[in-house]
């Protein structure tokens, strides 16, 4: 697969390092271990039993007309890619518009990927405006969803807007659950909908187990100073506040029922038996994105760090886009 191909040795390979510095060099939230980060699952996702899955799962979609809008999200290193290469594969041509957040990396990985197969320069237009389409998928906050929405109203449309991902604790989780889980809470800053923000814990549960083992791994997150400023910002309005908190040193844990919580803060709030908590989580399934858990009565759960390790099939808000692409893709040529 030319994805896959286009990010063989990226390690090493001048061009991409020089993107990557570049991409970090306007947004800071992009440093070198996230860029990379993104690289290696994307590669891993896009390998050669990954393609074939894809290929039994769906039918070769042969190209149409079909004009498919993509709005990119910016808040992680190449996270608007998958629905562009959904759209692509499904046979469309494809009118992307970038976040300025996220500029350099999704351009340069198809030119690279170009190389090996044309279709993904052939079949993708940058714009800074859409227009003439017969479908969109658009990603962005509550408030741009309801524009994004509005905008699309006459032609079939997918629109995302703000999730948040939780983690479900038993208190008997071994220290490598509990730094597997510190993945899925600071990854990528806690920036994206998979990263966990909120933790349900047995009532009683003390943070002595957790706090501890994260702290020699995360307490590097203290040096970075756009992180740093959010968690002394939220720490200084609990403080005036009067509002109790736990402080870490780099992250400050508040009980409340909010599934978000900024960069800098974790949510928590103790359950009572696990069989209420889920019908809980089943009411709240479309305010999550992912929930990790080693619970076996938690059935929709993925495993302690697994929640930035999405696959292809892993599609957000748990809607199949390439179904749905393939629904309403007009005839091809």
């Amino acid at each position: 697969m030319a994805l896959h191909q286009a990010l063989v040795g990226f390690e090493q390979d001048p061009e991409w390092q020089a993107c990557m510095s570049l991409a970090e060099s306007k947004n800071r939230w992009f440093d070198a271990d996230s860029i990379a980060q993104s690289l290696s699952q994307w590669r891993a996702s896009t390998g050669l039993n990954m393609a074939e899955a894809w290929a039994q799962r769906y039918p070769s979609s042969e190209l149409h007309e079909g004009r498919l809008g993509v709005i990119m999200a910016g808040n992680l290193p190449l996270v608007g890619m998958h629905d562009l290469i959904c759209g692509v594969l499904s046979g469309y041509r494809v009118i992307a518009k970038r976040s300025s957040d996220d500029e350099e990396l999704p351009q340069f990985w198809l030119k690279k990927a170009a190389e090996f197969d044309s279709i993904w320069n052939d079949r993708i237009e940058w714009a800074s405006q859409l227009k003439d389409l017969q479908a969109a998928i658009a990603t962005g906050n509550n408030q741009t969803a309801q524009h994004f929405a509005h905008f699309f109203r006459n032609i079939p449309h997918l629109i995302r807007h703000n999730r948040s991902s939780i983690a479900v604790l038993s208190g008997n989780e071994s220290p490598a659950e509990l730094l597997a889980l510190g993945q899925d809470v600071f990854s990528y800053y806690g920036l994206g909908c998979r990263s966990v923000s909120k933790l349900y814990v047995p009532q009683g549960y003390s943070f002595e187990k957790l706090l501890p083992v994260w702290e020699p791994v995360y307490n590097r997150l203290a040096l970075h100073h756009k992180y740093v400023n959010n968690y002394h910002y939220h720490k200084a309005l609990l403080l005036m506040n009067l509002d109790p908190h736990i402080d870490a040193g780099y992250l400050v844990l508040k009980e409340r029922e909010a599934l978000h919580a900024p960069v800098g803060m974790l949510n928590y709030e103790f359950y009572k038996d696990i069989d209420s908590l889920r019908q809980q989580l089943i009411e709240l399934q479309d305010e999550w994105q992912c929930v990790v858990s080693q619970l076996p009565e938690l059935d929709m759960a993925i495993p302690f760090g697994q929640a930035q390790c999405p696959g292809l099939f892993d599609f957000a808000d748990g809607v199949d886009t390439v179904a749905w692409l393939q629904e309403n893709a007009p005839k091809a040529l």
